[in-house]
């Protein structure tokens, strides 16, 4: 390899190490939740090197939306069917790279139960 190509090396390895630093979590503690609405709030915090730049959520049953707020977010009004439902918290920063939390509500007779925020091995299409 010569010096040229293990510079380019160098610097697409920093490059992707730096657009990859993304976090978001959701606000604690949390580990559960009860609630007669069909609906839940979140909070929490996200951050980027390069700047976060939007916050979003997606819930297994399809429903989606944009938390107001970029480093310190608000998530309003998620629906929550009966049963289990998966929501999927996403921030994204201004290179493109992301992170993502999952929570899962629990809503069985009027009564929903949000477990505490976990993170899921494999990346969701949000």
């Amino acid at each position: 390899m010569n010096k040229i190509s293990a510079l380019t090396a160098m610097f697409l390895l920093a490059t992707t190490a730096f657009a990859a630093d993304v976090t978001v979590s959701v606000a604690g503690p949390r580990e559960i939740v009860q609630t007669s609405a069909a609906t839940i709030s979140l909070k929490g915090a996200a951050s980027g090197v390069a700047g976060v730049t939007k916050v979003a959520w997606q819930t297994s049953s399809g429903a989606a939306g944009t938390a107001s707020g970029t480093d310190s977010w608000d998530a309003v009004a998620i629906p929550v069917a009966e049963g289990n439902t998966t929501i999927i918290v996403k921030a994204y920063d201004a290179k493109g790279a992301s992170a993502w939390v999952a929570v899962v509500a629990v809503r069985k007779s009027s009564a929903t139960v949000v477990s505490s925020a976990a993170t899921l091995p494999r990346q969701p299409g949000l």
